[in-house]
Parts: C-alpha cells; structure tokens; sequence
C-alpha cells in the first residue's frame, strides 16, 4: 500500500504528529510512505506581531496537550526580518529527498524540532544547509539545489498536488489508488486510532469488490 503524508514543516500540528508518523513506519515497514510539503503558508508576509504570537501560543498548547510535545514559547527565531513563509522549509525537504530520499522523514523531524524547540529560524537558507548536512547532505550542494529554478518548481508541484487531491489542512494521510481518493486521517489522531484505520484500509484493499465502491464524494476534508 502507497500512502501520501501532506505535512508542513512550520505547521504545528505536524511536529505534534510527528511521534505518530515515526511509529507507524516503524510498525509498517513495508507501506511506501511519500512524504510531500503540502503548501501551508508558502510566500506569506505574516509578521509575528503581538496577536500573532499569542495566536500560535494558543495553538501550541492545544498540540502539546494533545501530543505531548515540548514547544519553546520564547520564540527566539522572530525578527523584523522574519515572515511565517513555509516554503524555505518546504523546499528544503524537497532537496533533501533529491539526494537522501530515506532520510526525508528524519530531515522533517529534525527541522521540526530545530523550529519548535530550539527556536530556529527554518525559513532561513544557511539555517537548513546546517540542518541538512546533520544527515549527509554537503551544505554547497544542498544550497545550489535550494536556490535552484527546479526545485522551487518542484516545491510548488507538491503544493499543487496538495490541492489537487482536496487537501484542505495538515497533516493529511491518504491513499490514491485508480484516482480514488480515500482519507486516512485529517488532523491529529493518536497511533492506536492510525493503527485501526490502516488496519482497516489493508483489509478493504486486500478485496477488489470493496475498493471499487470508493468514490471521491464520499471524502469530508473538513476540519
């Protein structure tokens, strides 16, 4: 079975789900996981002003609540300079799936982490160089790919692919089969409800008869 994982780097309840992507390719070895940057704020000028910030703490302790994960609330990646632009992060894990495919799902935690915990300012080019070459990938060749017109298209294509599919919030785990599309998860969801639904989901595709009833308008992608 193929699942597509549409995340965000900079969404915080993707770093809260983050343990639970971790267990599960662990518990299914053999589910092919694609990971793709799904487009949550790509280009956005918004500058974390006060009612910002408290916005995202607001949001921050609801995931940690949920997930348990840790978030430094001091923020220290904010600076007149700074924008909550998601695609820098975004096409960061695109370059790293160019050279180190199966390192991606780390790549992702690892810039999580340096964003939520450390306070790193992830939408920065030399910040990410540094994160990528933590898991191999030379920091000159990591920036010409970054910097490249291939890649930033290649970043857009899996943000367009992202609204192709009806992804309308992250992190969103599904099946494509036969261009059928079928929801796995919308939103956070502990591993023992993930675990269930991919139980089920091998289950059905193990039967052409249930598959073949699937349709596209049976998908909600509402919050």
């Amino acid at each position: 079975m193929k699942l597509y994982y549409f995340t965000d780097p900079m969404c915080s309840w993707c770093y809260g789900f983050s343990p639970v992507m971790k267990k599960l390719k662990e518990s299914y070895p053999n589910i092919d996981l694609q990971i793709i940057s799904g487009g949550f704020a790509p280009e956005s000028k918004q500058k974390v002003t006060k009612e910002y910030k408290d916005f995202l703490e607001y949001h921050w302790r609801n995931v940690n609540l949920r997930s348990g994960q840790y978030f430094d609330h001091s923020m220290k990646f904010v600076s007149d300079s700074f924008h909550y632009d998601t695609e820098p992060s975004s096409r960061a894990l695109v370059v790293v799936q160019r050279f180190l495919p199966e390192k991606d799902c780390e790549f992702l935690s690892l810039m999580q982490s340096a964003f939520y915990v450390e306070g790193k300012d992830i939408t920065n080019a030399e910040v990410l160089a540094k994160l990528a070459k933590e898991i191999g990938v030379d920091k000159n060749i990591f920036l010409e790919s970054f910097h490249s017109e291939a890649m930033k298209w290649k970043t857009a294509q899996g943000f367009q692919f992202s609204k192709q599919l009806g992804v309308k919030g992250f992190p969103t785990l599904l099946t494509f089969e036969n261009g059928i599309v079928k929801i796995l998860t919308h939103g956070f969801q502990s591993f023992e409800s993930l675990k269930e639904i991919i139980e089920e989901t091998l289950t059905t595709m193990s039967i052409p008869e249930r598959v073949s009833e699937q349709s596209c308008s049976d998908i909600s992608c509402g919050c």
